[in-house]
């Protein structure tokens, strides 16, 4: 058992220390974690303050270990621009001996709601299921809709027992007119050459 806690103990056994003691502490922690957390966001006191609808000097003493005036209206206005919540309850004084040994800078930093991990994955997931939309949405022509209805491919006049046209899937018209475009100039070239061949009747 350190020095800390074995001193902690011993003088929490008179009532008024304890709770001096316990009030002090919530008063020093609650004005430390307010300016940890402000530089952990990189915001300076003036533009907490706007947020918090104050001013800047009048911010000022929020980040005084010595305030003690603190009100619940105001901690929320001060959660609200940090972008997390107030949690008031009531506790041990044993788990004030832990509070205590834990009294870092590290202990004190919160994630806002932006950067919550609870939150971010919701988000990943919602981004990653529009991306996945996207994708569908942005596929080829001819793997997205091959639906293209046509008479029956063995005749025209050929019909179904119901007597309907027979219909079949075919590719997207802008590939199949090309390659119409390529064999039309295919034998129109062989067509010429065949014609230039061909001896002139008299």
């Amino acid at each position: 058992m350190n020095d800390l806690r074995e001193n902690l103990r011993r003088e929490f056994n008179e009532i008024d220390y304890r709770y001096a003691y316990a009030q002090s502490f919530l008063n020093t922690k609650i004005a430390a974690q307010t300016r940890v957390l402000r530089e952990q966001r990189g915001m300076t006191q003036a533009e907490l303050a706007a947020l918090c609808g104050t001013k800047q000097a009048g911010f000022s003493r929020f980040e005084d270990v010595n305030h003690s005036g603190w009100k619940t209206d105001t901690l929320w206005k001060i959660a609200k621009g940090l972008g997390v919540r107030v949690n008031i309850s009531f506790e041990t004084f044993g788990s004030l001996i832990d509070e205590k040994e834990r009294f870092t800078r590290e202990h004190l930093q919160r994630h806002d709601f932006e950067d919550d991990p609870a939150f971010a994955e919701q988000i990943t997931e919602e981004i990653e299921i529009a991306d996945r939309q996207a994708d569908r949405l942005q596929e080829p022509a001819l793997a997205r809709d091959q639906s293209v209805e046509t008479e029956d491919y063995h005749s025209a006049g050929h019909r179904s027992r119901s007597g309907e046209p027979h219909r079949m899937r075919q590719p997207d018209r802008v590939p199949v007119a090309r390659a119409i475009d390529r064999q039309q100039a295919h034998w129109t070239t062989v067509s010429g050459r065949e014609q230039r061949r061909r001896p002139e009747h008299a």
